[in-house]
This record gives C-alpha cells, sequence and structure tokens, in this order.
C-alpha cells in the first residue's frame, strides 16, 4: 500500500510543475495525468479485500476532477484555501454542539458562507449585513439578476 501511495503522490507531484506552455499542449497534459492515474488505481479499484480499495475506487471516480490545475493554470492545485475557510464554521460547530435542527444547520450554514464571501471579497460586514435585510439581495447583487 505504501508503494501505491507513493506512487498516486509522485504522479501528482509531477502534475504541479506541468501547467507551462499552450492550452492544448496543457489538455494532452491533463489528459495523460488522467490516464496514468487511472492505470495506477483501476486495479486496485477492482479488488475488493484491501483496504485502499475503497480509496482507489472514489479516486476512479473522480479522475476528470484531479489534473483541472494542468489544464486551467489558475485553479490551485489543491483545496487548501477552501478547508481553511471552512475550519471556523467546523469549530464553530464544534463547540455550540450544532444546530437543534436540519433548518437551523442550513441557515446557519448559509450565513457563515455569506459571512465568509463577503471578508472574502473586502466587504464591510455590517453594511452587506444591512443591504440584504433590507433588500433581500446580497450586496452587490443586482435585482433581478440570476441567484
Amino acid at each position: 500500500m505504501v508503494a501505491w501511495v507513493q506512487a498516486i503522490h509522485a504522479l501528482s507531484e509531477e502534475a504541479t510543475l506541468a501547467s507551462a506552455g499552450t492550452l492544448p499542449r496543457r489538455r494532452w497534459r491533463r489528459r495523460d495525468f488522467e490516464l496514468r492515474l487511472e492505470q495506477r488505481v483501476l486495479p486496485v479499484a477492482r479488488q475488493k479485500k484491501i483496504p485502499h480499495a475503497v480509496l482507489a475506487q472514489r479516486i476512479r471516480g473522480h479522475l476528470l476532477e484531479w489534473f483541472v490545475f494542468v489544464e486551467y493554470p489558475e485553479v490551485p492545485s489543491t483545496n487548501n484555501l477552501a478547508e481553511r475557510r471552512l475550519r471556523p464554521a467546523v469549530i464553530a460547530r464544534k463547540i455550540s454542539g450544532g444546530t437543534r435542527s436540519e433548518k437551523g444547520s442550513h441557515t446557519k450554514m448559509g450565513l457563515m458562507s455569506l459571512l465568509a464571501t463577503w471578508a472574502a471579497q473586502g466587504q464591510a460586514l455590517l453594511p452587506a449585513c444591512q443591504h440584504l435585510l433590507l433588500t433581500g439581495l446580497p450586496a452587490g447583487r443586482v435585482e433581478g439578476s440570476p441567484a
């Protein structure tokens, strides 16, 4: 299993260095990485009795999402930023014990998402909240535009 994980990691590391060149060249490289990854995970995904078969199946199921950053250099190769932005919501949920209903959870996550988005956009939170309460539209939205 260790060798298998190291091979997947090495392929990923190689891909992070491959996002230069023209768009057709980057597309070719992305497809090449997808095929190479599939060659590594397919034999493992087909086995039922090894612990990492489930991981291999999951990788195979999301194969076309792994190397988007090769074709589109503006896309980060990791989701570290997304993970860091979710962390405050996860910590708040753990400290508070969560909400008492599915509707409450949905509302809380929606509000936290709005606040995080406004903060990432550099908007002042109080005026953005006031705008939402007065108009029913998030700050920066034009009435009648798609959600």
